[in-house]
C-alpha cells in the first residue's frame, strides 16, 4: 500500500529532476527555491489529480467538517454562536465547493510549477495552505477534546485519544491514501515553510516558457479539470475506484478479516479523569494488570474511567502482528423489518441486485381517503338441521373522513424507478438473481410508501447512508454481487437493458 513517506520521496525525485533540468537551461538562478516550487506544484497537482478522480467523496469529507463546525459554534454562549445555522446551508452546497478546491488546487499546482504570476499565486498558495492547516488541525485537536466537552472549553481539554476525534481523517489525497489527522496537521505545518518563503521571494521564482504559454497552459488546466470534476461529480461513476466497495472486492473475507484484526484489539492503558478535581490523565496500564489501575486511580478518590487506549487492529501471520487497517466494510449491515439480513446477502452463492439508494427525493404529503365504516346486525337466524346460527347484515355503511401520512417521490426520481429499474429487477428475478434495494435508516419509515408508489415488487431493506454513499456514487446506483463479491456497479445515467445486464453476467457462470 503506498504510504505518505513513498509520496514524499516520489515527490522530492521529481522536483530534483525537474530542478536540475531547469538549472541546467539556465531558467532558476536558486536551485534551491526551485526544488521547493517544483516539489510543492507536483505535491497540489498529484492532491488535485487523486480528488479530482471523486469529487463526491470530498464533498462527503466537507460535510462531516461543516456537521463538526456546526456542533461546535452551536455549543457556545457569545457571538459566535450565531454562525451555526450557516452550516448546514454550505453543507448543501458541499458538492459545488469541493469542485472549485480541486480545481483551483490544480491550477494552483501548475502556476507554481511553471511560475506564473507569482506574487498571486505564492499568496494563494499560502492563503489556501492556511486553511489547510486550520481544517487538519481542528481534526487533530479535537483528540484532545473529550466528546461532552467543546472544542473552546480549553479547561476541559485532556489527554490524546484518537476515538474522540470529530471528522477520522483529512482527505487529502481523497479515497487513494488515508492519513492520519496528527500527520496531516504537521504535513501542513511543513508545507507552510515553502510557502513563507514563496511570499518573501516572489521575484525569484523560476519561470517556465513565455507568458503566454503560462497563461495558455494554465487555462488548459482549468478547464480541463472543472470538466472533468462535473463528469465525476454529476455524469458517471468515479473512473478508478479508490474504495474498498471496488468491483472485485470480496466484502465477505474482507469484512471477515476486520471483524477478527478487530477481535484481536488489546488494551494498553486507560484515560482516566478525578471527578472532585477535574484532573485527567493517561495511565499506559495494560488490561492484564488492572488491578494496578485500581490502586493506583481508586474510585474512593473521585477516579473513574474516561476512556481506553488500544492497538491497533491485526491478525497473526506466520507468528507476526499484521495490521490491518479497519474500512467501511466493517460497518456493512443490513437490516430487514424482522432483522439483520447481512449475512444473508454476503453468503448468496449466486447472483444478487442491489438498487442503493441514500437519500429518497420526494415530499412526506398528508392526504384525506374516504374510509367506510360498516355497521353489522346480528338479529337474522339461521336454522340448520342440527344448528341455530346468527347471520350477520349490514345495517348501515357511513362514509368517514381518514387523514394519513404519504411520501410521494419526486417526478424524475420516481420514473428513474418505475421505467429503468424496476424491469432490471424484474428481468433478475425471472432469473434466479436475489434481489433488493438498500435505503438509509432516516429514510426507512417512508420506504414502504415509496415502495407503492414506485411500484417496486423487490423488499426494501435499511443501512447507514454514509456505508451507502461509500458502496456507490450515484442515487441510486445498482451493485451486482455474486458469493460475497462486487462483480458490477451502474451509475442511474448509465444503466444497461435487461438483456445486457443479464448477458454480461450469465456468460461469466
Amino acid at each position: 500500500m503506498t504510504s505518505l513517506t513513498t509520496l514524499v520521496l516520489t515527490f522530492a525525485l521529481i522536483a530534483a529532476v525537474l530542478t536540475f533540468l531547469t538549472h541546467r537551461l539556465r531558467r532558476s538562478q536558486y536551485a534551491w527555491l526551485s526544488f521547493l516550487q517544483y516539489f510543492c506544484g507536483v505535491w497540489f497537482l498529484f492532491s488535485g489529480a487523486v480528488k479530482a478522480i471523486d469529487p463526491i467523496g470530498t464533498a462527503y469529507k466537507m460535510e462531516d467538517y461543516f456537521t463538526a463546525f456546526e456542533s461546535t459554534f452551536g455549543g457556545l454562549n457569545n457571538a459566535f454562536s450565531g454562525l451555526a445555522p450557516l452550516f448546514p446551508v454550505l453543507a448543501r452546497h458541499s458538492a459545488g465547493f469541493s469542485i472549485a478546491m480541486i480545481v483551483l488546487e490544480m491550477v494552483l499546482g501548475l502556476m507554481l510549477v511553471l511560475g506564473y504570476l507569482r506574487r498571486l499565486t505564492a499568496w494563494l498558495f499560502f492563503l489556501i495552505l492556511l486553511f489547510f492547516t486550520f481544517l487538519t488541525g481542528f481534526t487533530y485537536l479535537t483528540g484532545f477534546v473529550p466528546v461532552e466537552a467543546n472544542f473552546f472549553d480549553f479547561a476541559k481539554w485532556g489527554p490524546y485519544v484518537k476515538t474522540q476525534m470529530r471528522v477520522t481523517d483529512c482527505g487529502c489525497f481523497g479515497d487513494f491514501i488515508k492519513l492520519d489527522p496528527k500527520v496531516s496537521f504537521f504535513k501542513d505545518v511543513a508545507l507552510l515553510i515553502p510557502a513563507l518563503l514563496f511570499i518573501t521571494y516572489p521575484n525569484r521564482l523560476h519561470q517556465l516558457f513565455t507568458a503566454r504559454d503560462r497563461r495558455v497552459f494554465t487555462g488548459a488546466v482549468a478547464l480541463f479539470s472543472l470538466l472533468f470534476c462535473v463528469y465525476s461529480t454529476y455524469y458517471d461513476l468515479p473512473v478508478v475506484d479508490f474504495r474498498p466497495f471496488k468491483v472485485g472486492s470480496n466484502i465477505r473475507e474482507r469484512k471477515a478479516l476486520e471483524e477478527k484484526a478487530r477481535a484481536n484489539v488489546e488494551i494498553i492503558g486507560w484515560v482516566v479523569e478525578n471527578t472532585n478535581t477535574g484532573e485527567v490523565k493517561k495511565a499506559m496500564i495494560p488490561m492484564s494488570r488492572y488491578k494496578e489501575l485500581m490502586e493506583q486511580y481508586p474510585k474512593s478518590a473521585g477516579w473513574k474511567i474516561k476512556d481506553q487506549i488500544k492497538t491497533e487492529p491485526f491478525v497473526e501471520i506466520d507468528g507476526k502482528r499484521v495490521e490491518v487497517q479497519e474500512t467501511k466494510v466493517s460497518d456493512f449491515l443490513i437490516e430487514s423489518e424482522e432483522g439483520d439480513v447481512t449475512e444473508e446477502i454476503l453468503q448468496e452463492p449466486g447472483y444478487s441486485l442491489m438498487v442503493v439508494a441514500y437519500k429518497l427525493y420526494g415530499q412526506k404529503k398528508t392526504e384525506t381517503i374516504i374510509v367506510q365504516d360498516t355497521t353489522w346486525a346480528f338479529d337474522t337466524l339461521r336454522i340448520g338441521r342440527d344448528s341455530v346460527v346468527l347471520q350477520p347484515r349490514i345495517a348501515e355503511v357511513t362514509p368517514r373522513k381518514e387523514v394519513r401520512e404519504t411520501f410521494v417521490p419526486e417526478a424524475d426520481y420516481g420514473d428513474l424507478f418505475r421505467n429503468r429499474l424496476n424491469p432490471l429487477a424484474e428481468a433478475a428475478k425471472k432469473a434466479g438473481w436475489k434481489v433488493c434495494a438498500v435505503v438509509a435508516f432516516q429514510d426507512a419509515e417512508f420506504a414502504p410508501a415509496f415502495r407503492e408508489q414506485v411500484g417496486a415488487r423487490y423488499p426494501f431493506y435499511h443501512a447507514d447512508d454514509k456505508l451507502l454513499k461509500t458502496i456507490i456514487r450515484s442515487n441510486p446506483g445498482l451493485v451486482v454481487w455474486r458469493d460475497g463479491t462486487v462483480v458490477g456497479m451502474y451509475h442511474w445515467r448509465h444503466l444497461p437493458t435487461p438483456e445486457a445486464l443479464l448477458k454480461r453476467f450469465e456468460a461469466t457462470r
